[in-house]
């Protein structure tokens, strides 16, 4: 077996989705103090998610897609 070599293996990674990641990326480092450890996605289009964080805690930030909603969208979808 491979080893996780990106993230410590005893840690939770919420992950969270966001319309804009870059605008997310930025907003959660201002706000919350969030470091940015691992960017993906295609270098020619929209940042795809990051693995961020902040001491000892780790979230991982991604696009909305077809069937991964950013929460405000799928509450409406959930509406409709």
């Amino acid at each position: 077996m491979q080893k996780n070599c990106s993230v410590p293996t005893d840690t939770i990674l919420p992950h969270v989705v966001y319309q804009d990641v870059a605008e997310a990326l930025a907003w959660v480092c201002k706000i919350f103090g969030f470091t940015e450890h691992y960017r993906y996605g295609d270098p020619a289009g929209p940042i795809s998610g990051a693995q961020m964080h902040l001491g000892n805690a780790w979230i991982m930030v991604h696009r909305a897609r077809p069937g991964l909603l950013a929460p405000r969208n799928s509450a409406m979808e959930r509406r409709a």
